[in-house]
């Protein structure tokens, strides 16, 4: 964005301005949340302006604090949720939505003046550095990359034209004086994306896990209270699925990672969390390394507890858990420079087919698909999912990539054989057995093709990441990081592949293409 036509003088007066619009918002927040009834915040923490720091707001913790001391406890009343907005008596249709897109709605009803949440709404982020938001141009540094393929931006909008705009114009009286655009739908699923928690639904609390404190008041140890997960939605682009599909299986995202609930045979488990924008909670910035206060449930609140000792001055973190940089852009926009222990990369499972099954007819090629889906339902393998994940912590092929490759490369009678053997066949091909000159030349082709869909080469990146730096041209620079880690990995990858010891260098007679009047019918 150019820069105003004005003088140094009237620049820095317009400056001291937003600062002072920063500030009041900041405390005018702070003395609404203090207002509310039950709300505790302790003496020893303060939110701070951390924009040169490029975060925003943060808390900073203004003396020493031990570990275990509450930081602040926010009662389950005081939350903004759909089951606290009273929108839905106005708005039925809410309750029938998916509850990702109800939230949307109801964060886009609940966004005027005369809202309970409006001194909230009011230091939520207006704009966002998520690649949601970039130009095109922008999006273009971010060819190839996970970010890229996950975004989907046009599902999203999909789902608002077709399931959100239906419900605003029929309810014209809730939603007339409020930005009800697709901007405003984008900005709200974004700060649910990046703000929200998935918190128990009031009634699930064990509340066997109590014990009673000095002040008479009941609150949970920070060792027997189960955490708050922060929204495990993967994006705003799964909105459109989500609003036409039930879940079977349950996915909590916790700080230590991902925890899969065991699959019920109702939906009442889907109905134990609920999504949730809990104040004050959200202003702290994450990251797994600094990670030193949790969230935990009590029967009544939410309680913010330091889980070490925190120095005066230090900042307050959350942690998002550990995930890789491109995650991180993606959904809170920013990656952590330099720290790629946890990065990884996708080659999408469209990309292998091409490459391994282009000389299937198609016929042929849907009877090998039918069959690896049969043995990913009833044998829990994951021969068939979207991408093929390569981490920079483990750099090999996945031994289901290597076993989709190999029967798609089967010779039809060899396919045919190993069909008829049924699933334990396929189980009991080793790693081992999988790796051959034929696979090994595959693979490097697929990595090759994967290599192709950058903008750069690694040497380019290397040479931009030390030109380029954040306060300049902050989307490149992330993107540089972003893209040439999904590449060193996709390196390390094809050396491994490469090193392959393969006790059996002759060609496989399994893949030999042997011309037959009867595999046309296989």
């Amino acid at each position: 964005m150019d820069r105003p036509n004005i003088s140094d003088k009237n620049l820095k007066g317009h400056e001291m301005t937003l600062d002072t619009e920063f500030d009041e918002q900041s405390n005018g927040f702070m003395n609404w949340l203090r207002a509310q009834s039950g709300v505790r915040i302790s003496s020893k923490i303060d939110l701070r302006d951390l924009r040169t720091q490029h975060q925003g707001r943060g808390v900073i913790a203004t003396s020493d604090i031990e570990e275990g001391e509450l930081l602040f406890a926010i009662p389950r009343s005081v939350i903004l949720s759909i089951e606290n907005s009273r929108i839905t008596e106005k708005v039925p249709e809410i309750s029938e939505l998916d509850h990702w897109l109800g939230m949307i709605v109801t964060m886009i009803a609940e966004d005027r003046p005369d809202s309970r949440w409006k001194p909230y709404y009011d230091i939520l982020p207006k704009k966002f550095t998520t690649p949601m938001f970039w130009s095109n141009s922008d999006l273009e540094e971010l060819s190839g990359t996970t970010v890229l393929s996950q975004l989907g931006k046009d599902d999203a909008e999909a789902a608002y034209r077709d399931i959100v705009l239906p419900i605003i114009k029929k309810h014209m009286d809730v939603f007339g004086k409020v930005d009800h655009s697709i901007d405003a739908y984008h900005r709200m699923g974004s700060l649910i994306l990046s703000y929200s928690f998935d918190i128990e639904r009031e009634g699930y609390v064990d509340e066997n896990k109590r014990y009673e404190d000095g002040n008479d008041e009941e609150v949970a140890s920070v060792e027997e209270l189960p955490p708050v997960d922060e929204s495990d939605s993967d994006d705003e682009e799964e909105l459109a699925e989500a609003a036409n599909e039930d879940d079977d299986d349950t996915m909590q995202e916790t700080d230590e990672g991902v925890i899969e609930v065991e699959e019920e045979e109702d939906s009442d488990d889907s109905q134990k969390f609920l999504k949730a924008m809990v104040p004050l909670a959200d202003m702290l910035n994450g990251d797994s390394d600094l990670c030193n206060a949790k969230l935990f449930y009590s029967k009544e609140n939410l309680e913010m507890r330091a889980i070490k000792f925190i120095p005066e001055g230090g900042q307050i973190f959350n942690t998002y858990g550990d995930l890789p940089n491109a995650d991180l852009l993606r959904r809170y926009g920013y990656v952590r420079y330099g720290k790629t222990e946890n990065d990884l990369v996708e080659i999408e499972i469209e990309l292998v087919m091409d490459s391994t099954a282009h000389g299937l007819s198609e016929s042929n090629l849907k009877k090998r698909i039918d069959f690896m889906v049969e043995v990913d339902e009833e044998e829990g393998e994951e021969l068939l999912d979207s991408s093929i994940q390569i981490s920079l912590s483990s750099p090999a092929i996945p031994t289901s990539a290597l076993l989709l490759t190999y029967i798609l490369m089967l010779n039809p009678p060899a396919f045919r054989n190993l069909r008829k053997q049924g699933h334990e066949a396929v189980l009991s091909i080793t790693r081992k057995d999988l790796k051959s000159e034929e696979q090994r030349e595959l693979w490097i082709e697929i990595i090759k093709k994967k290599l192709a869909q950058y903008k750069t080469d690694i040497v380019t990146d290397e040479n931009l990441i030390l030109e380029t730096s954040p306060d300049v041209n902050f989307n490149l620079r992330n993107s540089i990081e972003v893209r040439l880690s999904e590449k060193r990995i996709l390196e390390a990858a094809m050396k491994q592949v490469r090193g392959w010891k393969i006790k059996d260098k002759k060609r496989r007679k399994e893949f030999s293409a042997r011309p037959s009047k009867r595999s046309k019918n296989i």
